[in-house]
């Protein structure tokens, strides 16, 4: 007797998760769309900036200092500048901070910047 109810209670539990899961699975499958929808929408309005800095003395003080400056601007989404590299790859939203702004506010800060177009060639900013 205590086994079929093991094994009663085993198909009640099943059926439960089954009938669980496939309402679950919808709402997930919705869920998952409307979150990749939203990222193409994001993307699209998204720009990335490479660009070419000259001037810089050390990664704490100048490279690290251009990323702070630029994230607490609004618009920007990412910053990360390499000494190493003389580089910055500055992720923003054109409707929030345009390209000039920023080429600005790190002119602002002592540096000569060029962007580097997709083909890697330099174009003075």
């Amino acid at each position: 007797m205590i086994g079929l109810h093991k094994e009663l209670f085993a198909v009640l539990l099943t059926g439960t998760t089954l009938a669980f899961s496939g309402n679950t699975a919808s709402a997930m499958d919705q869920k998952n769309e409307n979150q990749i929808e939203f990222k193409i929408q994001k993307e699209m309005t998204e720009k990335i900036l490479h660009l070419k800095i000259k001037g810089m003395h050390c990664q704490s003080g100048c490279a690290n200092g251009i990323d702070t400056m630029l994230k607490e601007q609004k618009g920007i989404i990412k910053s990360e500048t390499s000494f190493d590299k003389s580089s910055s790859i500055i992720e923003y939203d054109p409707k929030q901070i345009s390209e000039e702004k920023i080429l600005s506010l790190i002119k602002d800060r002592g540096f000569e910047v060029e962007v580097v177009t997709e083909k890697g060639a330099s174009v003075n900013g």
